[in-house]
Formats: C-alpha cells, structure tokens, sequence
C-alpha cells in the first residue's frame, strides 16, 4: 500500500502504473549529454515522471537529470511525442518529494506573483528588498 492506495499487481503486470501520479505545471530544467534545457514538468510520481520541452523531446534511451524546485531525479527516457516525453527514474523519488512539489504546484501562480512584485519594487527603487 502506498500514500496514494494500495498498488495493484495484475495491473504493473499488464503494463499499467506502478505509482500514482499527480498533475503538476511547474518550470524545470533538464540535463542531458548535449546539455541543459529548460521545461515543464507535468506529472509525477515516485518512479518517473512526464515533462514538455520548448523543443523536440531528447531520443528514446538517453540519460537525463530532472531539477526542480531542489530535487534531482535521475533517469532513462522511455517514450517521446513531439515536445513531450517520459522519463523512469533509476532510484524511486522521495514521497516526501512527491507531495513538496505538488504542495508547490498548488501555490506556484501565489509565489511566482509575489516574486515578481518584489523583483518589480527592487528595480523601480534601486535597490534589494529583504
């Protein structure tokens, strides 16, 4: 049984989920080989995650390191359409990461708008606001 509910076996079996997933919008960056990149990640669960690049998705097979909001995650490209791909982790995510990043996600529109305020009055005012 997980936070989310009990995992069902015959379904990991016949290729569904292993992990629930939440729905998220919150801005990322990848690191590939080739570099990093800016996205957006849009789900995630413990053992991987969906993300949306500006550009087309990195090839199937590639390693790659997910940051957001001071949590990397390593892992494997899986799948690729367009600008959106998935990835599995090598190592489970933190629940505990899981449920900061969705409490995040529920707030985001809050903070960012208050970041940018201040950002606004340091610039109009010449100086830092603490």
């Amino acid at each position: 049984m997980s936070f989310f509910g009990p995992i069902d076996q015959h379904a990991t079996a016949a290729g569904r989920r292993q992990a629930a997933r939440v729905r998220l919008a919150l801005p990322a960056r990848i690191i590939l080989i080739s570099g990093h990149k800016p996205c957006v990640l849009q789900d995630l669960s413990q053992t991987g995650a969906r993300i949306a690049a500006d550009e087309a998705a990195p090839p199937v097979g590639g390693d790659v390191v997910l940051m957001v909001e001071g949590v990397e995650a390593f892992g494997t490209i899986k799948w690729r359409r367009g600008t959106q791909f998935g990835v599995q982790f090598d190592e489970p995510m933190p629940l505990d990461d899981v449920v900061r990043l969705r409490s995040r996600h529920d707030h985001f529109a809050e903070i960012n708008h208050a970041q940018q305020r201040r950002r606004a009055q340091e610039f109009v005012t010449g100086r830092k606001i603490f």
